[in-house]
């Protein structure tokens, strides 16, 4: 038996003119949504960014990918918060990027059996070539499912970066550990070597 984890792999996509305009619209809806996510120092949840703005940013891309842009903006604030650096004004979004669900369904985009890439665009869906550099090759091919993809650019160049659902190992733990929780120590926990560790419930109890 082995367990799910999310991995991340690269690979390189073609210069395409409309895959640029995509990314592009995507930035202009995070830009769009940016001050309002703000909401003067108080940012708003991806689901009260979607109540107050998706009718005036709708129609630029299409739902799902307005729905993921809205999450993503919120979660740069959601971030940011809890790193300790919540934001002081609205975020610029200087770089352009896209975030396109896959998924069994496909939803934006679709690693097709002939080698290709179905994609989502503002000129319609299409079809492109793409590369899997040597390093990320294993790591695709053995991939559950592919969860999403973000195409950034890079020294001019476009490409993605795409999230799998790889199976590994389950870990196997080499020093067993006994944990006891009681009320009137929160945790007790003994190592082999018959270190104690207590963390006192007492308070607790207490109250």
């Amino acid at each position: 038996m082995g367990m799910d984890i999310k991995r991340s792999v690269t690979i390189l996509l073609p210069d395409d003119g409309d895959l640029r305009a995509t990314m592009a619209a995507f930035h202009r809806v995070q830009q769009d949504l940016s001050e309002a996510c703000y909401n003067d120092g108080k940012p708003l949840s991806a689901i009260a960014l979607h109540r107050a703005m998706y009718a005036q940013v709708a129609g630029t891309l299409n739902s799902q990918m307005t729905c993921s842009a809205m999450r993503l903006t919120a979660g740069a604030y959601g971030s940011a918060k809890s790193n300790g650096r919540p934001a002081q004004r609205p975020f610029a979004f200087r770089h352009a990027r896209a975030l396109f669900l896959v998924g069994m369904r496909g939803r934006d985009a679709e690693f097709r059996s002939d080698g290709t890439l179905s994609i989502w665009t503002v000129a319609g869906r299409k079809r492109l070539s793409y590369v899997v550099p040597a390093a990320f090759t294993a790591a695709l091919a053995a991939a559950n499912e592919i969860d999403s993809l973000t195409v950034i650019e890079r020294n001019g160049r476009l490409l993605a970066r795409v999230t799998v659902t790889v199976e590994v190992p389950e870990p196997s733990g080499v020093h067993p550990v006994g944990v006891d929780l009681n009320e009137t120590n929160a945790l007790v926990a003994i190592d082999p070597d018959g270190n104690a560790l207590f963390v006192s419930g007492r308070a607790v109890k207490v109250r």
